[in-house]
Order: C-alpha cells, then structure tokens, then sequence
C-alpha cells in the first residue's frame, strides 16, 4: 500500500498469511483516516488545527486538546529533560526566526541569516519548562509561545498505523514515511527487513547512494540530517535544524544520524537531538539507554567523504 502524508509519501509491505485475510481497500481507508486525523490535530500548515489554534492564542488562554496530542507533548517533555533541552518542540519561534532571516536586510528578496539580537528576542519564548498541560488542557504560558512536532509527527503517525495494523492481526509489516521506519517479524524471506541509510550528498535521491544498511526485526529507525534542507548566504550553509539551547542554526561536521528504537516516535526524536548534541555527548546518551542505538554520518571535510560511526550495538550489515 502507497499513499501521501504530511507532505510526503507513505509505503507499507505486508507479508501475506492464508490464515489471515487481507482487505487492502478497508486497510488504505483506515490507515488515511488515522493520517487526516494526526494532521488535524499536528499540523502547522493549517489553520485550524489544534496546534495552530494554540499557537495563535493570546498569554494566558487555553485550549482543549485530543488525548493523542496530549499524550505525544508529554513524550516530548520527557524526551526534552533526557536530552537536555537539545529536543524541544517549543522551538517553533527561532525555526520561524531563520526561515525568515534577518528583519532589517537591504535586499528582501535575498535571504540573510538572522541577526543575533532576532535570535536573542525568540529566546524568552523557547524553553519546554513553559509548556503548561494539565489533563487535556494547553495553556499559553508565554507571549508568542508556539510549538511544532513536524520533526516528530512522522514517527509518531508510523506507531499509529502499526498499531492498527497489528490490532487487525497482520503479524509481519514494513511501515516507512518519509523514511521513517518500524517493522514487525520478519520479511517475505524469513529474514530481518534490511533497510539502507542515504549517503547524505545534496541532490541525490533516497536510495540512489547507501552508504550503510541495518537489519531490523521488531524494532524502528529514523534519520536525521541537516544535507537536504538548508539556508544558504554569502558562500555560506545554515542549516535548518535549530538548537533549542540558544536559537543558532547548528553547525556541525554530522551529516546525519540514525536512530533504532522500540518504537518510531522515539527514534525520531533522537535523530533530532543527536544532530545538535556533538558526537561524543551523543553516544553518551545512546549507551545510557536500553534498546536504543545509533549511526553517525560525520562529513571529513572534502569531496562528499564521510566516516561512519555507530554505537556497538547498531545491527549494520557486515557482508
């Protein structure tokens, strides 16, 4: 099954079983309706949406939220006090701050990168200490207070379509969105899904250049990195990833990263924080964590070289 999702695609492999019958059409029907439902609730490109409704909100007000959102905030706190602050979902004003560059450039039409004062006065909004949710209530704690999950949302809509798949029976899948990743058993051959991890080259395709492949069984994976999505000014690369610790575009000799996790939430968001913490505080973190590896795309610095690190316990396929 193939569709489209939060801007990209979605592709999902299902390992037939005689004992269990199948009906695609009943499957895709749901599987879109679970996806129309995360973007009404997810999605800052629509206006009436529960996160742009909070958004918009005036100090103070409140908002009533759907237990789904609820629950993928709070995940994102505890993933914030973990990482410390390297995730942040309130981070939303300095990623608007750098999309928009510099307020007071000569040429508007030529991007520029955001002055430090712009960058200092989204500060006093960022911080998910802020966030204030109680049961099922949002409140904005701070003027101009926003927050975003779309660096999230796709791992978070891949273990809403596992569960459905699974609830319905299917005993052996491969979930992918926009190159978010979770399986379940094993593939059409009876082994581990092997999954191939992009040479981060600007331009090329997904899949066009591997430089590395993972066996997964039972398990998810993500990728993040900072080679496809940029700013560019004066000869020079931003990239779109913000720190939330000081709303600075990072800069970094990691490409990429990419996360196996239990679930695709979570893998998604240690992509996301391990591509701002440096490599050593980054693997610091993973070996804290059970269940948890990772793999590190690191640019040398000419000619779209790259070395590969990973955590001892990253399933990269050696032959």
């Amino acid at each position: 099954m193939s569709g489209s999702a939060w801007g990209t695609n979605y592709s999902i492999k299902i390992v037939s079983d005689p004992n269990i019958p199948i009906d695609i059409l009943k499957f895709k029907s749901s599987i879109d309706s679970i996806i129309i439902d995360i973007d009404n609730q997810m999605s800052t490109y629509k206006i009436n949406s529960e996160i742009s409704l909070f958004n918009s909100l005036p100090r103070n007000a409140v908002i009533n939220i759907s237990p789904g959102f609820t629950g993928l905030i709070k995940r994102s706190i505890y993933w914030s006090k973990l990482t410390s602050g390297s995730f942040d979902i309130t981070v939303f004003p300095a990623v608007i701050n750098w999309r928009e560059g510099k307020k007071d450039r000569e040429y508007q039409e030529i991007w520029e990168p955001p002055s430090d004062l712009d960058i200092i006065m989204q500060m006093d909004k960022i911080g998910y200490e802020k966030i204030k949710l109680s049961d099922r209530t949002l409140k904005k704690s701070v003027k101009g207070q926003m927050i975003d999950v779309n660096a999230i949302a796709k791992g978070w809509g891949v273990d809403k379509i596992f569960d459905y798949l699974q609830v319905n029976g299917i005993a052996r899948f491969m979930i992918e969105i926009g190159g978010e990743i979770r399986v379940l058993g094993l593939n059409n051959k009876g082994k581990k899904w092997k999954i191939g991890i992009d040479k981060p080259i600007y331009g090329n395709n997904p899949g066009q250049n591997i430089i590395e492949i993972v066996k997964l069984k039972n398990q998810a994976m993500a990728t993040s990195g900072n080679y496809r999505n940029y700013y560019e000014f004066d000869g020079k690369k931003y990239s779109h990833i913000i720190d939330p610790r000081n709303g600075n575009s990072i800069f970094s000799d990691i490409s990429s990263v990419t996360v196996i996790a239990p679930n695709c939430l979570d893998a998604d968001v240690l992509a996301t924080a391990l591509n701002v913490l440096s490599y050593d505080d980054g693997l610091k973190l993973i070996n804290s964590l059970d269940g948890y590896e990772a793999l590190w795309v690191i640019d040398v610095g000419y000619n779209n070289n790259f070395k590969v690190e990973f955590s001892s316990g990253m399933p990269v396929v050696s032959d």
